[in-house]
């Protein structure tokens, strides 16, 4: 993906180009297709380019507006330019134009609003010279990130945090709420970042600031679930949704390299595989495909079988595709060298990044900076429809919710009494009695005994009340898309290019699924549409009935992306045991990290028995937590 930066200065002093050109080096690594700089006044703007769509070779970077005055740096790709051009009245002769110059155009056109105008993945800075305004913009998820901080002399942003701390005197502090909030599982704001005072704009958010003047965040989106979608027939539904996907994955193909794909076996990455396989078969071209497998060393039990059986039927089905394999052995699964930082500012978020960055790098081999992916299906278009059992039943619906249980205990392979009690009679019980049941019949760990923050941080940080606050009750509506949309527009949803950029930081990978169309549809969408035959997730199966093979079509489970996990970690334990000893008990990092828990966990998870086990608190103490203990240790060493 493609970086940018630069700074505006708020006291109207002309910008220094050695800034600049300071905040491009530190991101050199990010656009190796050619860089540049744009000097106004008292704002810097600064580009790297990665080329990927055909329309990119034309770019210069930044881009610059034909009337000298405008210029954009530009990261991202720009979905249904058809439209785009339709509503700018763009002339068919100038419709190859790069995407900055489509954005330049629909901020003349629609000023400040243009960003909910536009579609896709992105993030920019343009300067409007005859305002003297430096207007900002992320997508609707913020699947690009835009990193800003101010002084009240200067306002500084770039697509990484290192391009921001570039800057003389940007502090290069830890900010311990949101640390605390990492490693005790508790939600923050999509603004706040592990650096004081360094923000990210979240997604559906516009930036605006002008010399003597503070920065202004302004909304531009919020997804909502109201008024509801009512269509003639069942089948308009998943014609609808169909339409949508293939939209949305022809624009995802717009590149001039070759494309690859994630395909797990599951529906929502081989339905996006499928579907883009259809399309490049049609322009005769191929898909390489990147699929995970089990090592010939797993040990686990039969639970966690691989989905290579599934992953075999898409390839039957599509000759054009052209299988990888990633057995997960490329790369440990927590590693304390201090080597990520010298292209990443923070720790790894993909507790399964092992696997990940493998995928990623086959794809990279046969020359692709494009990996399709499937995230986001099961929020919006691959919906289970969980809830409406509940929904039937509180709107008096008997007759419905009957025919309803026995329709999904059959698709589902489960009793009618067991769906019955857990879906229908569970939601109308009192929290308490919940709460109560579940610790005796599953011994549940209570919520903080999942992590391993510190006692004693956890307390100085009020954890306790923040957790209090932001708790949600899950069972309160079945229908996760209800607790889905506030955290949506909050900005707490997407993951931004964290996911992608430590694996491989040339590389884009497009998720046709979290497109904004299909998500606002989705969310409004009637919940029976999406559970009408029984089976979970069957708006998806009806709208992908063609497309998808049949095993995958016919399948209710869900495998895990990496079933070896367990495994993996007790392999890593001589370098955690090395962490341990390089950082004694009375090391700074342990006043944030519980090194009494992480200790305990280790035992765990090298004892016997232990790949046939599975607990959810073993990845998250012994990765998540001491990724960020070695990234503390790392920040104070660099500061």
């Amino acid at each position: 993906m493609s970086a940018l930066c630069g700074f505006l200065n708020l006291d109207s002093v002309p910008a220094d180009p050695a800034l600049v050109t300071a905040q491009l080096a530190r991101l050199e690594h990010l656009g190796p297709d050619g860089s540049g700089s744009f000097m106004d006044g008292p704002v810097a703007l600064g580009h790297a380019l990665l080329s990927i769509t055909p329309e990119s070779e034309q770019e210069n970077s930044p881009w610059r507006g034909t009337d000298g005055r405008h210029a954009i740096a530009f990261d991202g790709r720009l979905d249904h330019r058809d439209d785009l051009y339709a509503a700018l009245g763009v002339p068919m002769a100038e419709r190859g134009v790069p995407d900055p110059e489509l954005v330049l155009r629909a901020h003349e056109k629609w000023g400040a609003d243009c960003a909910a105008h536009l579609e896709g993945e992105f993030a920019f800075a343009l300067w409007d010279g005859r305002t003297r305004e430096l207007f900002c913009a992320v997508d609707a998820f913020g699947a690009r990130d835009f990193f800003h901080h101010t002084d009240g002399h200067r306002f500084v942003f770039a697509t990484a945090i290192r391009g921001v701390l570039a800057l003389p005197g940007v502090p290069r502090e830890l900010d311990e709420l949101t640390l605390a909030c990492q490693l005790g599982g508790v939600p923050r704001h999509g603004d706040h970042t592990l650096y004081a005072g360094i923000r990210r704009l979240p997604g559906a958010r516009t930036l605006t600031v002008r010399p003597g003047g503070a920065p202004q965040v302004r909304q531009y989106w919020q997804l909502t679930m109201e008024p509801e979608i009512r269509l003639r027939r069942p089948e308009d539904y998943a014609e609808a949704l169909r339409e949508m996907l293939d939209r949305a994955t022809r624009s995802a193909l717009r590149t001039r390299y070759p494309v690859a794909a994630m395909l797990s076996g599951g529906l929502d990455s081989t339905g996006i595989a499928c579907l883009a396989a259809r399309e490049l078969a049609a322009r005769g071209q191929r898909l390489t495909t990147v699929s995970n497998i089990l090592p010939d060393d797993y040990h686990g039990g039969e639970w966690s079988r691989e989905e290579s059986g599934f992953i075999r039927s898409a390839l039957e089905k599509y000759p054009n595709m052209d299988p990888l394999w990633s057995r997960g052995l490329a790369f440990p699964v927590v590693q304390f060298d201090d080597a990520h930082y010298r292209l990443n500012d923070t720790p790894d978020d993909d507790t399964k990044s092992f696997r990940t960055r493998e995928l990623f790098k086959l794809a990279q081999g046969r020359g692709a900076r494009v990996v399709l992916g499937g995230l986001g299906g099961d929020m919006a278009a691959s919906f289970k429809g969980t809830g409406y059992l509940e929904q039937l039943a509180r709107g008096g619906h008997w007759l419905d919710l009957v025919r309803q249980i026995r329709l999904q205990a059959r698709a589902r392979g489960e009793t009618a009494r067991g769906i019955f009690r857990r879906e229908v009679l569970r939601p109308f019980t009192p929290r308490w009695l919940r709460r109560w049941n579940d610790r005796l019949r599953h011994a549940r760990p209570e919520e903080a005994d999942r992590f391993a923050i510190h006692p004693a941080f956890a307390e100085r940080m009020s954890l306790a009340e923040l957790r209090s606050a932001t708790a949600q009750d899950h069972d309160l509506h079945l229908d996760f898309r209800v607790q889905q949309v506030p955290m949506v527009n909050a900005g707490m949803l997407g993951a931004g290019a964290s996911w992608t950029r430590p694996h491989c930081p040339q590389m884009e990978s497009p998720q046709p699924l979290m497109n904004r169309r299909i998500w606002d549809w989705c969310h409004r969408v009637p919940l029976g549409e999406f559970i009408r035959d029984g089976r979970p997730r069957g708006l998806f199966r009806r709208a992908l009935h063609d497309v998808l093979p049949e095993p995958v079509l016919r399948r209710t489970s869900k495998g895990w992306f990496a079933p070896d996990l367990q495994q993996r970690l007790a392999a890593c334990a001589p370098a955690i045991a090395d962490f341990l000893a390089q950082h004694p008990a009375g090391d700074a990092v342990w006043s944030y990290v519980h090194r009494p828990k992480v200790e305990a966990t280790l035992r765990l998870i090298t004892g016997p028995g232990a790949a046939d086990s599975w607990d959810n608190r073993y990845q998250i103490i012994l990765c998540d937590s001491l990724r960020r203990a070695h990234f503390v240790s790392w920040l104070r060493r660099a500061a």
